[in-house]
Protein backbone atom coordinates (compact mmCIF):
# COMPACT_ATOMS: atom_id res chain seq x y z
CA UNK A 1 0.00 0.00 0.00
CA UNK A 2 1.33 3.43 -0.95
CA UNK A 3 0.73 6.62 0.98
CA UNK A 4 -0.81 9.79 -0.49
CA UNK A 5 1.57 11.92 -2.48
CA UNK A 6 3.49 8.87 -3.57
CA UNK A 7 6.52 9.42 -5.70
CA UNK A 8 7.04 5.77 -6.58
CA UNK A 9 5.29 3.42 -8.94
CA UNK A 10 6.17 -0.23 -8.34
CA UNK A 11 4.67 -3.40 -6.94
CA UNK A 12 5.81 -6.37 -4.88
CA UNK A 13 7.06 -8.18 -7.98
CA UNK A 14 9.31 -5.20 -8.78
CA UNK A 15 10.76 -5.36 -5.26
CA UNK A 16 11.35 -9.10 -5.57
CA UNK A 17 13.26 -8.57 -8.85
CA UNK A 18 15.33 -5.69 -7.46
CA UNK A 19 19.06 -5.79 -6.90
CA UNK A 20 19.49 -5.72 -3.11
CA UNK A 21 22.23 -5.01 -0.61
CA UNK A 22 21.98 -5.55 3.16
CA UNK A 23 22.28 -2.24 4.98
CA UNK A 24 21.86 -3.49 8.51
CA UNK A 25 20.20 -5.92 10.88
CA UNK A 26 18.40 -5.02 14.05
CA UNK A 27 16.09 -6.46 16.64
CA UNK A 28 13.03 -5.79 14.46
CA UNK A 29 14.43 -7.00 11.16
CA UNK A 30 16.80 -6.38 8.29
CA UNK A 31 17.09 -3.29 6.09
CA UNK A 32 17.97 -3.60 2.41
CA UNK A 33 18.94 -1.11 -0.24
CA UNK A 34 16.85 -2.11 -3.26
CA UNK A 35 17.56 -0.83 -6.76
CA UNK A 36 14.54 -1.42 -8.95
CA UNK A 37 14.90 -2.31 -12.63
CA UNK A 38 13.99 1.22 -13.77
CA UNK A 39 16.69 2.66 -11.47
CA UNK A 40 14.71 3.84 -8.44
CA UNK A 41 16.52 3.19 -5.15
CA UNK A 42 14.55 2.58 -1.94
CA UNK A 43 15.11 1.04 1.46
CA UNK A 44 13.06 -2.01 2.34
CA UNK A 45 12.78 -2.99 5.99
CA UNK A 46 11.79 -6.65 6.32
CA UNK A 47 10.11 -6.90 9.71
CA UNK A 48 10.54 -10.19 11.56
CA UNK A 49 8.87 -11.88 14.49
CA UNK A 50 5.96 -9.44 14.67
CA UNK A 51 2.63 -11.16 15.16
CA UNK A 52 -0.22 -8.74 14.55
CA UNK A 53 -3.40 -8.69 12.57
CA UNK A 54 -3.48 -6.92 9.23
CA UNK A 55 -5.72 -4.26 10.74
CA UNK A 56 -3.27 -3.57 13.61
CA UNK A 57 -0.31 -3.45 11.23
CA UNK A 58 -2.09 -1.06 8.86
CA UNK A 59 -3.06 1.20 11.77
CA UNK A 60 0.58 1.45 12.91
CA UNK A 61 1.78 2.06 9.35
CA UNK A 62 -0.79 4.84 8.92
CA UNK A 63 0.67 6.55 11.99
CA UNK A 64 4.23 6.22 10.64
CA UNK A 65 3.11 7.30 7.18
CA UNK A 66 1.61 10.53 8.51
CA UNK A 67 4.77 11.57 10.36
CA UNK A 68 6.19 14.78 8.93
CA UNK A 69 9.56 15.57 10.48
CA UNK A 70 12.81 16.62 8.86
CA UNK A 71 14.67 14.11 11.05
CA UNK A 72 12.58 11.10 10.04
CA UNK A 73 12.74 9.36 6.67
CA UNK A 74 9.17 9.21 5.34
CA UNK A 75 7.50 5.84 5.03
CA UNK A 76 6.41 5.58 1.38
CA UNK A 77 4.71 2.19 1.29
CA UNK A 78 4.21 -1.06 3.16
CA UNK A 79 3.24 -4.63 2.46
CA UNK A 80 1.48 -7.04 4.80
CA UNK A 81 0.94 -10.76 4.59
CA UNK A 82 0.85 -13.42 7.28
CA UNK A 83 4.46 -14.39 6.59
CA UNK A 84 5.93 -11.13 5.29
CA UNK A 85 5.83 -7.53 6.45
CA UNK A 86 7.75 -4.88 4.52
CA UNK A 87 8.23 -1.14 5.01
CA UNK A 88 9.49 0.97 2.09
CA UNK A 89 11.17 4.34 2.52
CA UNK A 90 13.45 6.69 0.63
CA UNK A 91 17.11 5.78 0.35
CA UNK A 92 19.35 8.39 1.94
CA UNK A 93 22.71 8.27 0.11
CA UNK A 94 24.44 10.31 2.83
CA UNK A 95 23.80 7.51 5.34
CA UNK A 96 21.91 7.37 8.59
CA UNK A 97 21.71 10.05 11.24
CA UNK A 98 23.31 7.57 13.63
CA UNK A 99 26.27 7.11 11.29
CA UNK A 100 26.69 10.86 10.85
CA UNK A 101 26.56 11.50 14.60
CA UNK A 102 28.90 8.65 15.53
CA UNK A 103 31.24 8.63 12.55
CA UNK A 104 30.24 5.23 11.15
CA UNK A 105 30.10 4.59 7.41
CA UNK A 106 26.75 2.82 7.53
CA UNK A 107 23.52 3.25 5.58
CA UNK A 108 21.01 2.03 8.14
CA UNK A 109 17.41 3.10 8.47
CA UNK A 110 15.99 2.63 11.95
CA UNK A 111 12.30 2.12 12.65
CA UNK A 112 11.08 1.75 16.20
CA UNK A 113 8.05 -0.52 16.10
CA UNK A 114 7.76 -1.56 19.72
CA UNK A 115 4.14 -0.47 19.90
CA UNK A 116 2.86 -3.87 18.74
Amino acid sequence: MFFDGRIYSFDLEDLLRASVEVLGKGSVGTSYKAVLEEGTTVVVKRVKDVVVTEKEFEAQMEILGKMKNGNVVPLRAFYYSKDEKLLVSDFMPAGSLYALLHGYKCYCIVYKLNTF
